[in-house]
Order: C-alpha cells, then sequence, then structure tokens
C-alpha cells in the first residue's frame, strides 16, 4: 500500500516537470480551439492559471461574436530551434485561424525559454492591428509583467488592450500615437532618399555643365545627332556650346530609348564602351538610366514587403 502511495506521489510531482520540459510542435499541440469552439487559449504546460486561461476565453469569446475577429492563444515552454514567427504562421495556417474569405484570424504565441512574445496577424487585420500597434501592445501592456514571469498578469493585460483596440472600444484610442509615429518615421525616411537623390543629380548637371574652356557653369545642349539605337539603347552625339565664351564641345552619350518597350527581353544587358573611352557624361547618363530602371523594379517590391510584414516579437529582458 505504501509503495503504491509513494508512485501515485511521484507522478503526480513528475507530471508537471515533463510537461514544463517538453517540445511543442505545431502537430503535437491540443488542438482545443478545434475541440471547443469557447476555448481560445492552448496551454498544455500549465503555464498560466485556470482563472488567468477563463478570463482571457471569456474575452476573445466576446470579441468574436461582436466581430467575427478568431483569435487563438499558445503558451507553451519549448518549441525547441522553431522560429516564433514561423510557429505562429504553420498554427494559424494549420488551425485554420480567420474566417474564411476575410482572413481575419489571429494568433498570439508565449514561448518561455525563448522569452517571446509574438502576434501574427491574418492579412484582414493588418489595417486595425498593424505592427506599431502590436508593439505597443506588447511594450506598455504585457513585457512589464511578463519580465518577471509573471505570465498571467502579461497575458491578461496584453489580450484586453487587443480586445479593446480591435472592437473599438478603448478609450480615445490610447494606441494610435505609436502608428501616427511609425507612419512619420516612414515618411520622413522617404523624404530623406528623396532629398539625397536630388541633391546628387543636381551636383551631377552642375558638373557637366561647366565650360573645359573658360571655365564657367555656361555650357547649354545646342543640338544632338543619333549614332545607333541597339537592345533598347540609343547612342547620341551630343553638342554643347558654352554661353560665356562660345566653346563648343560633343559628348557622346547613352540612355535608355522610350521607343523601346521590350526592355530585358534580350539575354542580358547593353554592352556600353566598346569603341574608345566612354566619357564621364556617358557614365552619368547610363547610371542615371539605370538608377531609373532599379526604383521601377525595386520600390514596388519593398512596398508589398512593407505590406505584408507580420506583428514583431519581442524578447522579454
Amino acid at each position: 500500500m505504501k509503495s503504491i502511495l509513494t508512485f501515485i506521489l511521484a507522478t503526480f510531482l513528475l507530471f508537471p516537470l515533463q510537461a514544463q520540459g517538453k517540445v511543442y510542435t505545431v502537430d503535437n499541440l491540443p488542438k482545443v480551439h478545434l475541440q471547443n469552439k469557447m476555448q481560445y487559449v492552448c496551454n498544455p504546460a500549465g503555464i498560466l492559471s485556470q482563472a488567468a486561461c477563463d478570463s482571457i476565453d471569456s474575452m476573445l469569446y466576446a470579441l468574436e461574436q461582436q466581430t467575427g475577429i478568431e483569435t487563438v492563444v499558445a503558451v507553451v515552454p519549448s518549441i525547441g530551434e522553431e522560429d516564433c514567427f514561423d510557429f505562429c504562421h504553420q498554427l494559424l495556417n494549420k488551425w485554420g485561424v480567420g474566417k474564411k474569405g476575410k482572413n481575419n484570424g489571429l494568433v498570439i504565441l508565449l514561448v518561455t525559454d525563448q522569452r517571446c512574445i509574438q502576434f501574427y496577424t491574418g492579412y484582414g487585420l493588418e489595417g486595425v492591428l498593424p505592427d506599431a500597434i502590436c508593439k505597443r501592445i506588447q511594450t506598455r501592456y504585457m513585457i512589464p509583467y511578463l519580465k518577471d514571469g509573471n505570465w498571467d498578469a502579461g497575458m491578461v493585460a496584453g489580450l484586453k488592450a487587443t480586445c479593446q483596440r480591435l472592437d473599438g472600444s478603448m478609450e480615445n484610442d490610447a494606441l494610435s500615437d505609436s502608428n501616427s509615429g511609425g507612419s512619420f518615421d516612414f515618411i520622413l525616411a522617404i523624404l530623406c532618399f528623396i532629398a539625397i537623390g536630388g541633391g546628387l543629380a543636381f551636383f551631377s548637371a552642375r558638373k557637366q555643365s561647366r565650360c573645359p574652356n573658360c571655365g564657367k557653369h555656361q555650357l547649354q545642349r545646342s543640338g544632338s545627332r543619333v549614332v545607333s539605337r541597339i537592345n533598347g539603347v540609343k547612342t547620341e552625339d551630343v553638342t554643347y556650346t558654352c554661353r560665356n565664351c562660345g566653346h563648343t564641345i560633343i559628348r557622346r552619350q547613352q540612355s535608355y530609348d522610350n521607343d523601346y518597350h521590350h526592355r530585358g527581353g534580350g539575354g542580358g544587358g547593353p554592352v556600353l564602351g566598346g569603341v574608345g573611352a566612354v566619357s564621364e557624361a556617358e557614365a552619368v547618363s547610363v547610371e542615371a538610366a539605370l538608377a531609373e530602371e532599379w526604383a521601377e523594379a525595386v520600390v514596388p517590391v519593398l512596398v508589398s514587403k512593407i505590406n505584408v510584414i507580420q506583428c514583431p516579437s519581442f524578447e522579454i529582458n
């Protein structure tokens, strides 16, 4: 009888330790919300108290009833070497979080051994819950508790702020200032980029307008002759005349032909030069053309990447 009691006691003592040390994957994580639509918190290792889970379940049920937004919360001790962002992405897709056609799912993941809190939103929530708002919720409401190991308080406070943001009940929308600040920083970066580009273009143009005879910046284009059009690149001899001393020079320049509509269709770009040395003006002209094409090809990609960035994760220091 004594040995049986000892075995039972050891089992109850060791089970929580085994749960705490377990590495969870998307496949072995209990699908609590798929089994019970009123349960939103997956807490297999018991890191959160039952009271905290009940409070979060109640908030997320009310949120879904009011807005249709579906949220799941996973709190685990370890996901091994898996990245928190990738884990959330897999979880959202595997569990089908969010309404079909609206893509309005939200996954919130807490991994205690990585000290990581991660928000992952479906595309339908990017407008109301952008990165800046997620960051503010994490830093203002969650991390002050999580860094001290107070998992209950941090998760309940963070979920409460998230629900208030999503259902519109947050007083004075206290989180919006961070969003406007992020937008301001982005606009400022674009303005700086434009200013630098404009400055470089100005100094380049000024350098090209200097007369080699009198040294004055009075060179003015007075004529041109097309030499060739090959693979969308136009080569021409451009005549410049100094308005101060009348000195005339001819510069061979290359630029993309506006009438050529099949850029990049062949194998590789045009070979510049080949006959004599390429003048400085030629190099500047070609560089400007390449910069224009880079902007056309790359800037839309950058904007696209910005639009699909998901909410960040933070280390709990």
